[in-house]
């Protein structure tokens, strides 16, 4: 397996997305690598809106990255698309050996076992993805992924 030199991890800035993006800070320590942060919006019909919710995401991804960067070497990516599309392009623009996300999104949360941008993720990606169980997974005693950590 290549090293963990450069991870993309994706966020959709919910509770789930921060715990990957921890485990994945861990990770790229362990490795000496660096983390390339992606927010994807997906695409609304109503110009206006679409704008907003990129200026409001530039915003908060900025942020994020701030507050790591002294931590680990980070970057972030703001694209337009469906997300699991949008992760594997930067992953390969990248050069990244893993993708990492939160097993659920800001939608789903604990009703279904992956989330749909999880599992299209999964499904499709030329990387390797690890999904990251979340605390209440852990707690509660979710049995229907092998990702423990």
């Amino acid at each position: 397996m290549q090293t963990l030199r450069h991870l993309v991890v994706g966020t959709d800035f919910s509770e789930y997305a921060e715990q990957a993006l921890e485990l994945a800070i861990r990770l790229a320590l362990a490795a000496g690598g660096r983390i390339t942060l992606v927010h994807v919006c997906e695409l609304c019909v109503d110009e206006r809106v679409e704008e907003e919710r990129r200026r409001e995401s530039h915003e908060v991804l900025a942020q994020l990255v701030a507050r790591h960067r002294q931590q680990v070497e980070i970057s972030g990516v703001l694209r337009s698309g469906r997300p699991w599309e949008k992760l594997d392009n930067v992953a390969a623009e990248v050069g990244a050996s893993l993708i990492v996300v939160g097993r659920h999104g800001a939608g789903f949360g604990q009703a279904v076992a992956l989330g749909s941008v999880a599992a299209r993720l999964v499904r499709t990606s030329h990387r390797h993805v690890l999904t990251v169980a979340s605390d209440f997974d852990r707690l509660h005693g979710d049995a229907s992924t092998s990702n423990r950590f």
